[in-house]
């Protein structure tokens, strides 16, 4: 069965909020995008915001859909993530799930750690796209 995910990305000026990953399943210790599972049932996009405010303790709205990642395993698409770049409307980002993330940090935007889960590698370029053909 396939897994739906889900992740926004937060931006201030030319800066992204991502959090460092500890006890994941997958791409531990990575920095990564806030988000989650789509529960059953569940819009997208209600899960992108459910998500964060879980994740970051923030109220945020989704300002555009930036693309899906797909996890591809022997030859099979293992799990869908829905990225989008979204605004925090209410609150200050804040580490709400110790038990899964170890660091909270804005990064420049071209000055990105090494070791980024593919998904949001993926959500990054579509984000750079996106601005600088604004």
């Amino acid at each position: 069965m396939t897994s739906i995910g889900c992740g926004g990305m937060i931006l201030k000026g030319n800066e992204v909020l991502l959090m460092l990953r500890k006890n994941a399943s997958t791409y531990n210790e990575m920095w990564s995008n806030p988000g989650g599972s789509v529960e059953p049932d569940e819009e997208i996009e209600d899960a992108v915001i459910r998500e964060i405010s879980e994740e970051l303790g923030v109220t945020v709205e989704i300002i555009k859909h930036l693309g899906d990642y797909e996890e591809i395993k022997e030859g099979k698409v293992k799990s869908i993530a829905s990225g989008y770049e979204v605004t925090i409307v209410k609150g200050i980002p804040q580490i709400m799930e110790p038990h899964k993330a170890k660091e909270l940090r804005y990064f420049q935007i071209d000055n990105l750690p090494e070791n980024l889960a593919p998904y949001t590698k993926l959500y990054l370029e579509k984000l750079k796209l996106s601005h600088h053909n604004n």
